[in-house]
C-alpha cells in the first residue's frame, strides 16, 4: 500500500502549496511526517511534473508560481484466482479473445 500511501502524500502536499500553508521546509516535513530530504525527493517529484513551483522567505511557504491544478486519482481492484487470466507475450502468438477463447488464423 506503498504507492497509494504516496499518491495521498502528493494530494496533501498540493493542498497545503496551493492554499500557501506549508511552512517553513523543516514545518512542511513534520505536517508530513517526512525527513526534510524525502520532503524534497517529494517536491521534485512534483515538478516533474511541470509543477510552477517556488518557496517564498518572507511568507515562509511553498506556492505554485502561476495557476497549477494537480488531480491525481487511483483505482484499486482484488482479482479473485477464477478472474486471472493467462497472458502470453514474446514471439509465441496465441490468439485469445477477452473470455479466454482460443482462435485460429488458418
Amino acid at each position: 500500500m506503498n504507492f497509494i500511501k504516496q499518491i495521498e502524500r502528493i494530494k496533501k502536499m498540493h493542498l497545503l502549496i496551493s492554499s500557501e500553508k506549508t511552512g517553513t521546509p523543516s514545518v512542511f516535513a513534520r505536517k508530513l511526517c517526512l525527513s526534510r530530504s524525502q520532503l524534497y525527493n517529494e517536491l521534485d517529484m512534483i515538478k516533474e511534473l511541470d509543477a510552477p513551483l517556488k518557496y517564498c522567505k518572507k511568507r515562509e511557504s511553498f506556492y505554485y508560481e502561476t495557476s497549477f491544478e494537480l488531480i491525481l486519482d487511483y483505482s484499486l481492484k482484488i482479482i479473485v484466482e477464477d478472474e486471472a487470466k493467462q497472458i502470453f507475450g514474446g514471439s509465441y502468438f496465441r490468439p485469445i479473445l477477452l473470455d479466454g477463447t482460443l482462435i485460429s488464423l488458418l
